[in-house]
């Protein structure tokens, strides 16, 4: 087996978020856990405009970027089926990691429809939802089952075979990785994410950009509009992307604590910004994030309460982003 590629930063990773814990006695908060990572932020002007860590740290961006994949799906679909166009639901749930809830399934079920695809024959591993563990462990369950019946749906009009639908070299996933290459760049490494399908890795900066392209740009706009339309339906309920999309931001979690988000400013300027917790914790990506977000003025306070530790099923302490984060939103903010 080859050696790994090293993505080790030449930018140590910067402190991102903590997790406190209160002394029963004297009520003050002791840190208990600490994250470092990297957080970018691209201006207006397409250029760097502040960021902590390593700007080009090299990291598998995993379900980030489905908007780019959803689009890159409906372009065969127009080219290739002459379908130009999906309900908001279907789209939403076409780049959706979601939590199983019954809504998300339904969704994803009318999106097989129009391939006439059975969910057993989704291509992704089997799983029991998050919201509904009590169910059985089935490929529709898989919180990207939503993306894989878009797949099935363009692979449809291509006439690519289910057995070849996840090749990175085949006809679906080659356009799939072009339109990435687009908005991304040539990729670093062309892994396979947790579903299955083709995962890239870039640097950050790149990631932050293209997320204010999907802003931006008229190309991405189905996939943009259709996520802040049906947000619940991205994520569900309790889950970060999913408040920030409802309070009009552009955005979505990945794997291993990966973020990238877009928000257009009072000006009507449009900013980027990408996270990455270099453990892979997805708490701390939702604390930098956040953190990075409130202190910009992006969204109000209440709109997202981060995880709590508990003592007995009682709150005792908070999860809260690093000083350092909300002095590079408040720098930025001017």
């Amino acid at each position: 087996m080859p050696d790994p590629v090293s993505v080790a930063s030449p930018l140590a990773a910067a402190p991102l978020a903590e997790l406190t814990r209160d002394d029963v006695r004297s009520g003050r908060a002791l840190v208990e856990s600490s994250h470092v990572g990297h957080v970018v932020v691209v201006g207006p002007d397409g250029e760097l405009a502040g960021a902590l860590g390593d700007p080009h740290r090299v990291t598998f961006v995993r379900s980030s970027i489905k908007a780019f994949q959803a689009t890159a799906s409906l372009e065969v679909l127009a080219a290739h089926g002459g379908v130009t166009e999906l309900p908001a639901a279907e789209l939403a749930i076409g780049q959706a990691s979601h939590r199983g809830e019954p809504r998300h399934l339904a969704a994803v079920r009318d999106l097989l429809a129009r391939s006439a695809t059975s969910p057993e024959e989704l291509t992704t591993p089997p799983a029991r939802p998050e919201a509904q563990p009590e169910l059985p462990a089935e490929p529709l369950h898989y919180n990207c089952s939503g993306k894989h019946a878009l797949f099935a749906l363009a692979g449809r009009a291509l006439g690519c075979p289910r057995e070849q639908l996840l090749d990175p070299d085949g006809p679906l996933q080659s356009r799939v990785l072009a339109v990435l290459e687009d908005v991304l760049g040539p990729p670093a490494a062309v892994g396979v994410d947790g579903c299955g399908a083709p995962a890239v890795a870039v640097p950050l900066l790149r990631l932050a950009e293209a997320f204010r392209r999907l802003r931006t740009e008229d190309r991405w706009a189905p996939a943009r509009d259709a996520a802040l339309a049906e947000p619940w339906l991205v994520g569900g309920e309790g889950r970060l992307d999913s408040a920030l999309l409802a309070a009009g931001v552009s955005v979505k979690v990945g794997a291993e604590g990966v973020y990238g988000a877009s928000w257009t400013d009072g000006a009507g300027d449009v900013w980027g910004v990408a996270v990455k917790a270099e453990d892979g914790s997805g708490r701390a990506a939702d604390a930098g994030l956040l953190g990075l977000l409130r202190a910009l003025d992006v969204v109000p306070a209440d709109v997202h309460e981060l995880e709590r530790p508990t003592g007995g099923g009682v709150p005792v302490g908070v999860l809260r982003p690093a000083a350092t984060v909300t002095a590079l939103g408040r720098r930025l903010a001017g």
